[in-house]
């Protein structure tokens, strides 16, 4: 017993983290947003495009801290270039943002569109959890109400008996004020067991440039290269890094400072960096076959690797301070110079209802 006692206070001591087996198993939040992306909805989905990041960090800030899981589907209507377009959900955050980034709007204007459809490939589509402890929540965001009139497609009343059937909570952001919509978003939402969320027809986001934003960035580069990726990960991770490459170039200053304040957070997973399963006793460094060692360590001769390995999760421990430091600094100055958040925007909104919904299923803000 004392020498458990030691070993704790000794991680404490530099600063690590308590164990996975000591440690609580942390939640997950699965989150779908099902988009309305006719011509009538640029400025909200330009908005989130801005926003997503930060609607993340707000959703990872809860205790303890849920692992976060994203997805998409767009819709539109009969006779547009498509009635609906799906994006899994992905714990890889950058695979979303690249694909909410290649949405366009088009179409629209003629009332009703094909909500419905929309809202059953959130059901049937996505690749969401069965366990039960998991946060799954929809969120339809649109302008107009759903066509009910398609002899072809399931009732608005089935889907969202699907829905809740499977444990998920689906919330309406209504954009705009029309009275039909309304009326549709509000049953849809009490269908759904979840809430009607009215925002501006533009979403009411703001996106402001800090004086940090390029230094966050610029670290979430350097972070994010102390990256161990082990075994069969290996080839994903490679992968990952040419997404995150090509996301950095994509996203606006702001979007860019969010995105590396979230993927500090997020860290590294232990099932596929190896510094993090050590650190959690999930794998032992000398059990770790060659072939499968990171091209980091695999360069080491093996006496010198695991001082190697301590080295670049010591760097790893102080660029992340750094960023904290850096979020820091970043929330205190939009907070004295970009002026209160919009109450009523669709960010706060969103986050607003996810933290009281998660609250049933242990998650506290």
């Amino acid at each position: 017993m004392k020498i458990r006692l030691g070993l704790v206070a000794a991680a404490l001591m530099c600063g690590s983290f308590v164990r996975a087996a000591d440690a609580p198993a942390r939640p997950s939040v699965e989150v779908v947003f099902v988009l309305d992306t006719t011509s009538s909805m640029g400025g909200l989905i330009e908005g989130a495009k801005q926003r997503v990041w930060a609607i993340a960090n707000e959703i990872a800030k809860g205790k303890p801290s849920p692992r976060v899981k994203m997805g998409l589907v767009a819709f539109r209507d009969k006779g547009d270039e498509y009635v609906t377009k799906s994006f899994d959900l992905s714990e890889n955050l950058d695979a979303t943002y690249k694909d909410l980034l290649s949405l366009e709007v088009n179409g629209g204007g003629d009332g009703p569109e094909h909500v419905i459809a929309g809202l059953d490939a959130a059901v049937e589509k996505m690749s969401w959890s069965k366990d039960p402890k998991t946060f799954k929540v929809v969120y339809l965001v649109g302008d107009a109400a759903p066509h009910e009139d398609y002899a072809d497609s399931p009732t608005l009343a089935s889907v969202m008996e699907k829905a809740v059937r499977r444990g998920l909570v689906v919330n309406s952001v209504q954009c705009g004020a029309d009275h039909d919509t309304t009326i549709a978003f509000t049953r849809v939402a009490r269908l759904g067991e979840g809430r009607l969320l009215p925002v501006p027809q533009d979403g009411g986001m703001v996106a402001v440039a800090t004086p940090f934003d390029e230094k966050m960035g610029a670290l979430s580069v350097k972070l994010e290269s102390t990256g161990l990726a082990y075994g069969g990960a290996k080839r994903e991770a490679r992968e990952a890094g040419f997404l995150a490459a090509a996301v950095r170039g994509m996203a606006s200053a702001p979007a860019a400072a969010e995105r590396a304040e979230f993927k500090a957070r997020a860290g590294f997973g232990g099932a596929s960096d190896l510094a993090a399963a050590v650190e959690e006793n999930r794998v032992a460094l000398k059990d770790v076959k060659e072939d499968e060692l990171p091209d980091a360590l695999k360069a080491v001769p093996e006496p010198k690797r695991e001082a190697k390995l301590k080295e670049i999760t010591a760097e790893r421990r102080k660029l992340k301070a750094e960023m904290d430091s850096l979020s820091a600094s970043r929330a205190e100055w939009l907070k004295k110079n970009a002026g209160a958040r919009r109450a009523d925007s669709f960010d706060s909104r969103l986050v607003e209802a996810l933290k009281t919904q998660a609250a049933k299923k242990g998650i506290v803000y």
